[in-house]
C-alpha cells in the first residue's frame, strides 16, 4: 500500500454501520457478470470484492467438502455464518441460461430459479425488503470479474476503483483495515483477518490447528464446545470427533442433518455412522438425501449400492453400482469399490460373465487397497458357490495358496458348475505357482548407481527383481547381512505394496551396514524366495563417504570436479584430492586480490598463513581435514563450490 491509501487505517464505527449484505460470484457461464449486476442492483459490494476476503472454512475442502459447492444452499448458509453478513446471496447458472440463487438470512434459507437473470435480483430485493436498482449486465467483463475475485488486480475499468481491491488484499494478507473496506463489507469479515494476523484464531480454526499439531486434549475440549455452536462449528466438531476417534461424531452428524439438512456432508457422515451400527436402512435414507443434494457424486451411489445390497435389494444395488461406474468413467477416476460391489451382486445372481467383467475391471483399477475388503465381502455372503470368486480374486492378487484352497473347496462342493472348468484350469496353473527374487544392483544410496566394491562402514541398498507366477503378492522384502558362518549380523525389512495383476516388479530393499573390513554374505528374501551373494568390505574411502552423504564437489564455475562413477571408483579418493587441489590452486591468484583472504590468520590451527597462501599450497592434509569436517557438517559445502567453502571454513577456524 502506498500514498493516501496507507493513511486510511483502522477506523472504529458503530455496530449498525457495519451491517451489510453480501453477494458472492455465481458459478456457471456468465455467472460472474450476473452476480455483479445483481449486487449493483441490491446496492452492495461487487462479488469480486467480497470473494477476496471471504474466509475459507477451517477444514480442508472448505465449502466444496461441506456443501458440494459454494454456489449452493449449504454454501450460502455457511458463507453467511463465517462472513457475519446480515444476508448472503450466491447462485449458479446452468447451460441453458437459467439462474438458481440461494439466499441466507436470519430467517433461514430461500432459493429460486429464474429464466432471466434480472428476475433473480427483483426476487432477492422483494425477500429482503429492498428497492432494486437499475439492471445493468456487462457480459464482456466476465473474465475481468473472475480475475478480480482471485485478487488479480491487473484489470482496467473495474466496477470499483482499484484501491478498494487493494484494500481487500491488504486486509486478507496483512490484517490492515481501511475506511474503503468498512464502507463495503461486514465488520466480521474485517475482524476475522485482523485476528488471524494477530494469531487470535476463531475456536474452530484453532481447534483444527491443535489437532494437526497432535494436541489431542485441546482439540477434544474445543470440539465439545463447537458441537453446540454454529453450523460450520458443528461441522468442525464432527470432523474433529471423527479424527480423534470419539464416538460423539455419530450424534453430531445426526444433529446436523436436523438443523442443516441442506448440507450433503452431514448426510454422508450419518450414512457412515449407520453403516458402523449395521443400520443399512438408515444408511440408505441418508444417502438418498445426500444424492438429492449432489446427484452426481459417485461415492454416494457406490455406498447406496452397498446399502441396497445389505438390505437384500440386489436389483437396486446393481443399478446404483452401475451409476457410480458411469460417473467415474465421465470423471476419469479409477475407483475399484463399485466394480467389486457389482461383481459380488452379479455373482450372487449367477451372472458369471458379468461378474468376471466387473471383477476384472475392479482388479485393473485397484491400487492394492480394496481387494482384501472384496474378499471379505465374498466370505461374509456365506454362499458356498462364491468360493470360486474368492479364488479368482486371491489368485490375481498373488495369494496363490489361498486361491488354491478356495478353488479346491469350490470344486469339491460344485463339481458340475459351469465355473468348474475354469476352476480346474486355475488349480493346474496354481500347482506351478512360484516367486523368484534376483539381485540386480547393490547401491550406496537408494535407487542409485551400482556401487561395488564396497568399503567398511558403508550402507548397502539391494535392488531386486521380483517375479511371481501367475501373479505376485504384496509382502515384505527382507535384507540380511550374514558372516561367513551364516550367522545373521543385521536384518532390515521394507514393505512392498503391489496392485493386483502384478507379475513382476523392481524394488529397493532396506539397507544393511558393513561393520568392518572383511567378507560377508548378503541375503535378500521375499516370502519363500531367496537370493544370496558374497560381499567384501574394503578400506574406507573418503570419496565414497562424500558421495553417500550427497556432497557434490564443484569448482568456481560450478562445474562438478568428478562424475558419480569417478567418486565411486577405487581411484576415487586420489581423484578427489587431485581435483580439489587443482581447483584451489587455480583460485589462489584471485584470492590474493581480496584483502580478507590475503591477510594472515591470527588464531586457530592455520594461524600465520593467509587463506590465499593455503589455497596456493593446497596441501593434502588441509584438504582432508576440510572434507572430513564437511562429512560431519554437510552445510560447510552445501550448494557452494569447494573454493569458497574452504575459504569460509578457514576463516571460521579462527573463532
Amino acid at each position: 500500500m502506498t500514498g493516501w491509501f496507507r493513511v486510511l487505517l483502522v477506523v472504529l464505527l458503530s455496530a449498525s454501520a457495519w451491517a451489510k449484505g453480501v453477494v458472492l460470484p455465481f458459478s456457471g457461464p456468465g455467472g460472474q457478470s450476473i452476480a455483479h449486476a445483481v449486487a449493483a442492483g441490491l446496492g452492495v459490494a461487487p462479488p469480486s470484492l467480497a470473494a477476496i476476503v471471504l474466509p475459507p472454512l477451517p477444514f480442508k475442502g472448505s465449502y466444496d467438502l461441506a456443501a458440494g459447492s459454494l454456489s449452493s444452499a449449504g454454501g450460502a448458509r455457511l458463507a453467511r455464518e463465517v462472513s457475519g453478513a446480515d444476508w448472503l446471496l450466491v447462485g449458479a447458472v446452468d447451460r441453458q441460461g437459467w439462474v438458481r440463487v440461494f439466499l441466507a438470512d436470519a430467517a433461514g434459507l430461500q432459493q429460486g430459479r429464474f429464466s432471466r437473470p434480472e428476475l433473480a435480483m427483483y426476487w432477492a430485493a422483494g425477500r429482503l425488503g429492498l428497492k432494486a436498482g437499475r439492471w445493468k449486465l456487462e457480459p464482456e467483463r466476465e473474465e475481468d470479474f473472475a480475475r478480480l475475485a482471485q485478487g488479480n488486480l491487473a484489470v482496467q475499468n473495474t466496477p470499483l476503483p482499484l484501491p478498494y481491491y487493494r484494500a481487500a488484499l491488504a486486509l486478507r494478507e496483512d490484517g490492515v483495515a481501511s475506511l474503503l473496506i468498512s464502507e463495503q463489507l461486514p465488520r466480521e469479515l474485517q475482524d476475522f483477518w485482523i485476528q488471524m494476523q494477530q494469531n487470535k484464531l476463531p475456536l474452530a480454526y484453532q481447534a483444527l490447528l491443535d489437532f494437526s499439531a497432535q494436541r489431542r486434549s485441546e482439540a477434544l475440549r474445543a470440539a465439545r464446545k463447537l458441537a453446540e455452536g454454529r453450523v460450520y462449528e458443528r461441522l468442525t466438531a464432527l470432523l474433529l470427533f471423527r479424527g480423534l476417534g470419539d464416538p460423539q461424531w455419530g450424534a453430531v452428524a445426526r444433529n446436523l442433518t436436523e438443523i442443516a439438512p441442506e448440507l450433503p456432508l452431514a448426510w454422508e457422515e450419518l450414512s457412515f455412522a449407520a453403516f458402523d451400527k449395521n443400520d443399512a436402512a438408515l444408511a440408505k435414507r441418508a444417502l438418498e438425501r445426500a444424492l438429492a443434494l449432489l446427484p452426481e457424486k459417485n461415492l454416494y451411489w457406490t455406498n447406496l449400492g452397498w446399502a441396497y445390497y445389505l438390505l437384500g435389494d440386489y436389483a437396486r444395488s446393481l443399478a446404483a453400482s452401475l451409476r457410480s461406474l458411469k460417473l467415474e468413467a465421465r470423471s476419469r477416476e479409477e475407483y475399484a469399490v463399485p466394480a467389486y460391489n457389482l461383481g459380488l451382486v452379479r455373482a450372487l445372481y449367477g451372472d458369471h460373465l458379468g461378474a468376471r467383467e466387473a471383477y476384472s475391471l475392479a482388479l485393473q483399477v485397484d491400487q492394492g487397497e480394496e481387494f482384501q475388503a472384496a474378499l471379505k465381502d465374498l466370505q461374509e455372503a456365506k454362499t458356498p458357490r462364491l468360493e470360486f470368486w474368492q479364488g479368482y480374486l486371491a489368485e490375481r492378487a498373488g495369494l496363490s495358496e489361498q486361491a488354491l484352497a478356495h478353488y479346491q473347496r469350490f470344486l469339491q462342493n460344485h463339481p458340475k458348475s459351469p465355473l468348474a472348468p475354469w476352476a480346474r484350469r486355475a488349480v493346474q496353473q496354481l500347482a506351478t505357482a512360484r516367486v523368484t527374487v534376483a539381485l540386480e544392483r547393490l547401491m550406496l544410496r537408494a535407487d542409485d548407481l551400482e556401487a561395488r566394491p564396497f568399503s567398511a562402514g558403508e550402507a548397502v541398498f539391494p535392488q531386486v527383481n521380483l517375479q511371481g507366477f501367475p501373479y505376485l503378492a504384496s509382502g515384505t522384502l527382507v535384507t540380511r547381512l550374514l558372516d561367513q558362518r551364516g550367522q545373521v549380523l543385521q536384518s532390515a525389512s521394507e514393505n512392498v505394496s503391489l496392485r493386483p495383476l502384478t507379475t513382476g516388479t523392481v524394488q529397493t530393499g532396506a539397507a544393511v551396514q558393513l561393520p568392518a573390513e572383511g567378507s560377508y554374505i548378503l541375503e535378500v528374501a521375499y516370502g519363500s524366495a531367496r537370493a544370496r551373494l558374497e560381499l567384501t568390505a574394503g578400506k574406507p574411502s573418503l570419496s565414497r563417504k562424500l558421495y553417500a552423504a550427497g556432497i557434490e564437489l564443484r569448482d568456481l564455475g560450478n562445474a562438478p570436479l568428478l562424475s558419480s562413477t569417478q567418486m565411486l571408483s577405487e581411484q576415487g579418493e586420489a581423484l578427489v584430492i587431485q581435483r580439489v587441489q587443482a581447483a584451489l590452486r587455480a583460485a589462489a591468484p584471485r584470492a590474493q586480490q581480496i584483502p580478507s583472504l590475503s591477510r594472515k590468520l591470527t588464531s586457530g590451527p592455520y594461524s600465520g598463513s593467509s587463506v590465499a597462501e593455503l589455497l596456493e599450497k593446497a596441501e593434502e592434509t588441509l584438504i582432508r581435514a576440510f572434507l572430513e569436517a564437511a562429512l560431519e557438517r554437510p552445510n560447510l559445502i552445501g550448494d557452494n563450490d569447494v573454493v569458497n567453502s574452504l575459504a569460509a571454513w578457514l576463516l571460521g577456524t579462527q573463532r
